[in-house]
């Protein structure tokens, strides 16, 4: 009889245990799992009108990003894998912003990334490019940042450190390249007057390891013509980070000689219209991303060089400043 009860108790205690078990696969919690995402070949994507056909690849990587439920907290807390970690939303959103307007912001950024690799590409390959813009508008100062009481919601940056902001992304690649706690100059327009500021980088809650000044901007009157055209296909994939990887393959459809020498070769990192390549995020699980596809190279900013390092066992990595760092490695690893 006792055995019996025993067995009933053990019986219902294991239904228990496996539908709070099902349960928690589908109650969302407020925090996103990231995660290794896709490494994606290029050619497909991006399409340049009358390019020539390449045998090699490049692949853009993306950090794997979604909504995690109950069952994500207790898996990566108990035995915190290597290829997860769980972030709270609220860290991951500037202040004052929402998650769609955040992916907006992200959405503006990836276009721009689109059209100053065009640019940086065509120039590349020998082509004259005419890019324009009238700077980058401030549209939220935040609280916590240097910015606040200095700059203001519809200032219109024109410069950071004496170099000239035509749009968004030049000001975000300058201060993403500099150190926490560095000094920035700031030059705006505000109504019709040109100011200056000094303000510090800052490490702000939310954006941790990155250096900010704590405003949110967007390109004011971004103008361009480039002797050609090009076609992206790139449907939920967000942000500036392949800028790199855009502009190498637009550059190897617009030569006759394919610079990757057949190999397939992923990478990362934001592009400005000067060809100098920035840091990103999430560098980890882009090598982790650009390891399952069996990539040959993995071109990585200097920035990210140290901790790309660490996850890349085998893979070989190509540290970079610019586009030409890549260039002249594939150009002389072809001769060679």
């Amino acid at each position: 009889m006792r055995n019996k009860k025993l067995q009933r108790f053990y019986s219902r205690l294991i239904g228990i245990i496996f539908i709070l078990f099902v349960i928690s696969h589908f109650i969302p919690i407020p925090y996103q799992v990231m995660e290794p995402g896709i490494a994606a070949e290029l050619s497909p994507m991006v399409k340049v009108k009358d390019g020539y056909k390449n045998q090699g690849d490049f692949l853009l990587t993306a950090v794997g990003s979604r909504r995690a439920v109950a069952w994500d907290y207790v898996y990566i807390s108990l035995f915190s894998p290597e290829d997860k970690e769980l972030t709270a939303i609220s860290e991951q959103l500037p202040e004052n912003m929402d998650m769609n307007e955040y992916i907006e912001l992200m959405a503006e950024l990836m276009e721009e990334s689109k059209l100053q690799a065009q640019a940086v590409a065509f120039t590349q390959a020998g082509y004259q490019v005419e890019v324009s813009g009238e700077g980058a508008e401030v549209v939220e100062v935040m609280e916590d940042g240097s910015a606040y009481n200095n700059l203001k919601k519809g200032d219109l940056i024109t410069a950071v450190d004496g170099k000239k902001v035509e749009m968004a992304a030049d000001a975000v690649n300058i201060i993403k390249n500099r150190n926490i706690g560095d000094v920035v100059g700031i030059t705006v327009l505000r109504d019709g007057e040109k100011l200056n500021f000094n303000l510090k980088t800052l490490e702000l809650e939310g954006n941790e390891g990155n250096p900010s000044i704590g405003v949110l901007i967007s390109s004011k009157g971004l103008d361009y013509n480039i002797p050609g055209e090009v076609k992206f296909e790139t449907e939920n994939i967000i942000g500036p980070s392949a800028g790199s990887m855009f502009s190498m393959e637009i550059y190897n459809q617009l030569i006759p000689e394919d610079i990757t020498g057949g190999k397939r070769i992923a990478g990362t990192g934001t592009i400005n219209l000067d060809g100098e390549i920035g840091r990103i995020d999430g560098v980890k699980y882009k090598i982790m991303a650009a390891k399952e596809a069996g990539v040959d190279l993995f071109v990585v900013p200097e920035e990210n060089y140290e901790t790309a390092a660490q996850f890349a066992g085998d893979l070989k990595l190509l540290k970079v400043e610019t586009i030409n760092d890549i260039i002249k490695y594939l150009e002389s690893d072809i001769e060679s």
